[in-house]
C-alpha cells in the first residue's frame, strides 16, 4: 500500500530539475566524443568522412538517451 503511494507521488520538483539539468549535456557530449573518434579514425585510415559519421551517430545516440531518460523521469515508462 505504501509503495503505491510512493509510485504515484514520483520525484520531487527539485529532483526532476536536477535530472533535467543533467540531460542538457548528454547530446552535446556524445556528439563531441563520437566526432573525435571519427576524426581519429580519419587520421588513422586516411579517410575524410568518418568525423561526420561519428558526429551524426553521437547526436542520434544522445537524443535517444535524452528521450529515454526524460520518459523515465516523468514516470511514463510504467504500465498502469
Amino acid at each position: 500500500m505504501e509503495e503505491d503511494r510512493q509510485d504515484r507521488k514520483g520525484l520531487s520538483p527539485y529532483a526532476k530539475a536536477g535530472a533535467y539539468a543533467g540531460l542538457a549535456f548528454v547530446t552535446p557530449v556524445s556528439g563531441w566524443l563520437c566526432y573525435q573518434a571519427g576524426a581519429w579514425l580519419d587520421e588513422k585510415w586516411g579517410t575524410s568522412y568518418l568525423y561526420l559519421v561519428g558526429l551524426l551517430v553521437g547526436c542520434v545516440a544522445g537524443m535517444y538517451e535524452t528521450f529515454r531518460q526524460a520518459v523515465r523521469i516523468e514516470g511514463l515508462d510504467k504500465r498502469r
